[in-house]
């Protein structure tokens, strides 16, 4: 019952900035990606700088920790997207500019919050359990595919890319058809 956990509850506007990044998404320029999360307290703005709290931070120590800035907020209504100022608590927003430093989620606060603590992962009924190996039909191709890999793992938090021993690169997905899609994407959005 600390006073993140007090703002959390009260979707507090005034209270310090706890968001939630649950999914980085695609953005048109090649190799970006939107950090796409909710405001559960505070405000996020353009050019606040946040601290990022990757899945592996643990409190009092400096992994998978960093302070960045927010170049732009952006708020989505339907295929369209709009700039916007700031996005008070209780809204979703995706930011530019922080897809270096988050791979599939992350908790963001003020940048000065050093007592914080991250929001805990979301938990999925499903594991990836159907696996597929990938290859390139030419093999120069491979910095483009093992790039490509890392574009789709970090796109969709269902997905796990792994290297075999034996070198193979293997994707794991949901289903047939969730492999089937993320194949899909791989061969057209992720390696051009």
């Amino acid at each position: 019952d600390d006073q993140y956990a007090n703002a959390i509850r009260n979707c507090d506007p005034e209270g310090p900035l706890m968001l939630y990044v649950s999914k980085m998404i695609p953005a048109n320029d090649k190799g970006r990606f939107f950090a796409f999360g909710r405001v559960f307290a505070g405000k996020v703005s353009t050019g606040l700088k946040v601290r990022i709290m990757g899945p592996n931070f643990v409190p009092g120590e400096k992994k998978d920790l960093y302070v960045k800035s927010v170049q732009r907020t952006v708020i989505w209504m339907g295929k369209r997207q709009e700039t916007v100022e700031d996005v008070p608590c209780g809204n979703t927003v995706a930011m530019v500019g922080l897809d270096q430093f988050i791979t599939k989620n992350a908790t963001l606060t003020n940048e000065k919050e050093v007592d914080a603590h991250p929001i805990r992962a979301m938990k999925f009924s499903v594991s990836p359990v159907v696996r597929v190996a990938v290859q390139c039909k030419v093999a120069s191709d491979l910095p483009k595919l093992v790039e490509g890999l890392k574009r789709l793992a970090k796109s969709d938090p269902m997905v796990v890319c792994t290297i075999e021993e034996s070198g193979e690169h293997i994707v794991a997905g949901a289903g047939e058809l969730h492999l089937e899609i993320c194949l899909k994407d791989l061969q057209d959005d992720f390696m051009g």
